[in-house]
């Protein structure tokens, strides 16, 4: 049964990006990607503290259903360096304008264990509405080339079928429990063209433009907000590097935010 009165939106409260991240966590708890005795209930990254990240979120009435995020490229480049540097600087080399897709995750009690079923038609339209907001938010207000992923290898036939295109070997996340990683590409010039040989996919995708409301408001992390996020609920601020948090600081520009991130430092271990 497919779910209803589900809304696709930016993340646009502190509230709504939690209870995302919170699904990560129990998601990736769930996998075996996070060993038990993980620190905070919540997932996240440095990635997450910058503006130019963005989480978009499914809801039923008030609760978030499922959640993805966004992160476009910048000096401290993506998440996926960490494994397909290589690969991703090719793409930097050749002029492509590149983000990466992280975080997905989405609440199986809306569909059961295997929610990625090619046969599911249910679970596919729910899977390609979520996607199809971050495709127009990635072409009309990023403006980017680009979308990359890292996925499991056995849900690479569902990205192909959207036509992702593999851009990597196969690797290993060593902090994840050795899980198996495929990196993918999703080439944004000329998609439309290239998807009107399968009109179900081009209808969901091309068939019409996101409401521009679904991206308006977007959560603006406050300094109580960073600190909230990334020292109270984790010590992201406390492991980031030197470098991170410079970038964080220039990011915004903030003195409050400046002393949240030296304190963090300096916080007793």
């Amino acid at each position: 049964m497919a779910p209803v009165n589900i809304v696709y939106k930016v993340a646009q409260t502190r509230k709504e990006l939690e209870d995302a991240l919170s699904l990560v966590y129990k998601e990736y708890l769930r996998r075996g990607y996070i060993p038990k005795g993980y620190k905070s209930n919540i997932r996240l990254s440095v990635y997450n503290s910058l503006p130019s990240t963005t989480t978009f979120v499914a809801k039923q009435g008030k609760r978030v259903v499922a959640g993805v995020t966004l992160i476009p490229d910048s000096p401290l480049g993506l998440p996926m360096d960490k494994l397909y540097k290589r690969e991703l600087d090719k793409l930097r080399k050749e002029g492509c304008r590149v983000s990466e897709v992280s975080q997905l995750a989405i609440d199986m009690s809306l569909f059961g264990a295997s929610f990625f079923s090619m046969f599911n038609f249910n679970k596919l339209i729910f899977i390609f509405r979520l996607f199809k907001l971050v495709l127009d938010h990635t072409l009309d207000v990023d403006r980017l080339t680009d979308m990359c992923i890292v996925i499991n290898p056995k849900h690479q036939f569902l990205y192909k079928f959207i036509f992702f295109e593999e851009m990597g070997p196969l690797k290993y996340y060593g902090l994840v429990n050795r899980a198996p990683a495929l990196a993918f590409r999703l080439r944004l010039t000329g998609l439309a063209e290239r998807a009107k040989n399968r009109k179900g996919v081009y209808r969901i995708f091309f068939g019409g433009k996101t409401d521009p409301k679904l991206f308006k408001g977007k959560v603006k992390l406050s300094p109580k907000d960073l600190k909230y996020l990334f020292v109270e609920k984790s010590d992201i601020f406390e492991k980031a590097t030197k470098k991170q948090l410079e970038f964080i600081k220039r990011s915004y520009r903030n003195k409050a935010v400046d002393r949240i991130i030296d304190d963090s430092k300096r916080a007793p271990k």
